[in-house]
């Protein structure tokens, strides 16, 4: 499907389920503070949370809190009315943990897709959801891809969505295993895993969380961070 006729059709699809926040802002109400990620401690390091209006990162391995992390954010800002989406072409996202993370699935919009030559479209669907200005965080979920299929994107991928989301008061947050881009005034939070945290002992103990090192790129200071066992 080409670009345009998959914007149609996203542009369809969000009218058709009549998106929209729960009021508008209120008179004089300009939202230019960062959007809150949820915990507390990471909006301490991050000087209030997620810059507006950037594209910012969370990478890392495997269950070094990346997903956790998008999870209290899109968890925080559908709990107050507001609409985030979930842009995940490897089709691995999980619905049940994200309602356990306390998000509110009626407003929170999953576009799901097959791996196979799912970049394009999912970049694609991005900009659309980016520029439709209904959402305050956009997720991309890139975390698994090989990075020679990353390479492989025209080098103005990034330098697009950066353009498209700078006149918003849109978060753009990219989950990914390494490294990948972001804007001028965004964060690029480098996670890695600390330890487990239990409850019991034995065999039978139950995994409640996992505690992650997280490192901002542009302060050399690190934060242990509580988060949830199904990041």
């Amino acid at each position: 499907m080409s670009s345009p006729a998959l914007k149609a059709q996203l542009e369809d699809l969000l009218k058709a389920h009549r998106l929209q926040r729960e009021a508008p802002p209120l008179r004089g109400e300009r939202r230019l503070a960062p959007l809150p990620t949820g915990l507390s401690s990471l909006d301490e390091l991050l000087d209030g949370g997620w810059p507006r209006g950037q594209v910012s990162e969370a990478w890392g391995a495997a269950s070094s809190g990346r997903t956790g992390l998008a999870l209290a954010a899109a968890a925080a800002l559908t709990g107050q009315g507001a609409l985030a989406a979930w842009v995940d072409p490897a089709d691995r996202w999980s619905p049940a943990s994200a309602a356990e993370a306390g998000a509110d699935l009626a407003r929170l919009l999953w576009l799901r897709g097959p791996r196979p030559g799912g970049l394009p479209r999912a970049l694609a669907a991005t900009d659309v959801l980016l520029g439709s200005g209904l959402f305050d965080l956009v997720v991309l979920d890139l975390a698994g891809f090989p990075r020679s299929d990353l390479a492989r994107l025209p080098h103005t991928t990034w330098h697009r969505l950066q353009r498209t989301v700078a006149p918003l008061p849109v978060v753009l947050l990219i989950l990914a295993d390494a490294h990948l881009a972001h804007g001028p005034g965004g964060v690029s939070l480098a996670l890695s895993p600390a330890e487990g945290c239990w409850v019991g002992q034995g065999p039978g103990r139950l995994l409640t969380g996992l505690s992650t090192q997280a490192h901002w790129s542009r302060r050399v200071q690190g934060r242990r961070l509580h988060l949830p066992a199904f990041a």
